[in-house]
């Protein structure tokens, strides 16, 4: 008689061993979705993305294979004269979770139904094993006919075919929905007067990988896919990557154009400062110098940040923060000697409070 474990491991269900061994593109169980943050993370394709027709599909082919090597076991037993009213009734309710399968909406009622069929094909296992020893069976002859049954099929070559069209479909118009998708958010970016060439040269190269995933979906190569999809998400990561460094280039040049504009008016103002004080009889030979050395450095720093040399303008503006906390304190050293009249000492007071607040705009640059 054979051993009870050995029949065990020989009599597993067909369900149970082949979701564990389907690529992972290809599995009934849903795979973990890679994600990403930041500017066009959206647009990152994943390496594999279950889709629940797909999923389906897969399922109702596993089911039917499950049911094929009941009957087959179901017959074996049979014919040596083995009870199968319980292997019976657990085959019709196989049936009846391939028909629910079928009809399931949702992953949810497919994960629901998936849990039962282990539940039914478990038990199936249960029964099959006691049957088994009461006819004293031979698992390898066993084995040879369910193998047989499942060669022999009609059946299971069109719910195989009906996967592979439904996942090839599935999968490339998830792709062209990507696509446009990026799409959609580089014409966005231009509308928005951003330059937009790094990342359409990116997304012209994702485009052409359409062909490797297409031909690799059309051969059943699962390998193949996987690659495909693999290159395609390295590549879309790249294409994201270049649309948030264009955001965020274009908003650091914004603050950089903003920051001159404010710098370039507290000089004038400190200019006209100096004049105020010269009318009241202060010598502003150091207000003065500091003024025009100011406006050098606006200056450089705005021809610096019209190249879009970004860099440059931020070094010209350090040295531009340490005039104005050097005029600061002029105006400060004035305030302190000079009998002035309220009206121009609250003036320059006003001056000196806006030189320290743009200093502190220019430091956090």
């Amino acid at each position: 008689m054979p051993d009870k474990k050995t029949i065990l491991l020989f009599v597993s269900c067909w369900l149970l061993l082949a979701v564990l061994t389907l690529p992972s593109g290809a599995s009934a169980v849903p795979v973990q979705q890679v994600t990403a943050e930041g500017p066009g993370s959206s647009d990152v394709f994943p390496i594999m993305e279950n889709q629940p027709a797909v999923r389906q599909a897969h399922l109702v082919y596993l089911a039917v294979k499950e049911e094929v090597g009941m009957q087959a076991t179901i017959r074996y037993i049979a014919a040596r004269n083995g009870s199968t009213g319980t292997l019976s009734a657990l085959m019709v309710k196989t049936d009846t979770s391939v028909h629910t399968l079928g009809s399931a909406g949702s992953d949810a009622m497919l994960d629901a139904e998936l849990e039962n069929l282990r539940l039914i094909t478990r038990m199936f296992r249960e029964e099959t094993d006691r049957q088994m020893k009461a006819v004293s069976g031979n698992p390898v002859a066993l084995r040879a006919d369910i193998t047989a049954a499942v060669a022999a099929s009609p059946e299971l070559p069109l719910l195989m075919d009906r996967y592979w069209k439904i996942r090839e479909n599935t999968e490339l118009s998830e792709y062209d929905l990507r696509v446009n998708r990026a799409r959609g958010t580089l014409s966005t970016v231009s509308e928005n007067g951003h330059e937009i060439a790094p990342a359409q040269k990116k997304l012209e190269e994702i485009v052409t990988m359409r062909t490797e995933l297409a031909a690799a979906l059309r051969s059943r190569n699962d390998a193949g896919i996987e690659l495909a999809h693999k290159k395609i998400h390295a590549a879309s990561v790249e294409y994201a990557r270049i649309i948030s460094s264009t955001i965020s280039t274009a908003a650091g040049d914004t603050r950089i154009t903003r920051t001159i504009d404010q710098c370039s008016g507290v000089m004038t103002r400190s200019g006209m400062m100096n004049v105020n004080l010269v009318n009241n009889g202060v010598d502003t030979t150091r207000a003065d110098e500091l003024v025009m050395q100011g406006k050098i450095q606006i200056l450089e720093a705005q021809n610096r940040s019209r190249v879009n040399d970004n860099t440059g303008a931020k070094a010209t503006l350090q040295e531009f923060r340490s005039t104005l906390q050097a005029l600061r304190d002029t105006y400060r050293k004035i305030l302190a000697q000079e009998d002035l009249p309220q009206a121009t000492a609250q003036g320059v007071l006003s001056v000196a409070q806006s030189l320290d607040i743009t200093a502190a705009g220019i430091a956090e640059l």
